[in-house]
């Protein structure tokens, strides 16, 4: 029996999440010759509202676990996943965030909160914030970020037409 909420199409249990069309991927690496704590990471990344979950790596929902996820964060190394029973004691050079498109509902909100969060550890655990080919992350690529993203809400809704 339905408990009388309306479900959205995302959450019926059939329902395949669409392929990515676009990914959006910031790195955070440790300074060199250093490594992040896996159990400063997951405290840090808890505070921050993003949990450890599916495919053993954390990720960010919109609203409740089973509403779209927003962003996820992988381990930068391999196998690029935090084993639950290691996290702990593990510890690794970098994590890399990605946000899928499509994904969440709001996607430079979802893209905001990934970058604060980011920016969270950058601070907290003195690492390193870097683009998806893990140079130095400009002020011209963040908003190379923004401009992707953009562009694809406009392919979005052209082809709605």
């Amino acid at each position: 029996p339905q408990s009388g909420k309306a479900k959205s199409k995302r959450s019926e249990p059939d329902s395949q999440p669409k392929p990515a069309q676009e990914v959006i991927i910031l790195n955070v690496l440790s300074k060199s010759g250093e490594v992040f704590k896996g159990a400063d990471l997951k405290a840090l990344l808890e505070a921050c509202g993003v949990e450890h979950g599916d495919m053993s790596i954390f990720h960010r929902h919109e609203n409740t676990m089973d509403s779209p996820v927003q962003f996820s964060v992988a381990n930068a190394v391999e196998p690029g996943y935090f084993p639950s029973d290691q996290l702990d004691v593990m510890t690794t050079p970098g994590i890399s965030f990605f946000m899928s498109l499509p994904g969440p509902d709001d996607n430079m909100r979802a893209f905001d909160y990934m970058l604060e969060t980011a920016q969270c550890v950058v601070r907290n655990l003195s690492g390193e914030l870097k683009d998806e080919r893990r140079s130095d992350m400009t002020p011209q690529t963040l908003e190379h970020c923004r401009q992707r993203i953009r562009d694809f809400e406009r392919r979005q809704l052209t082809a709605k037409c």
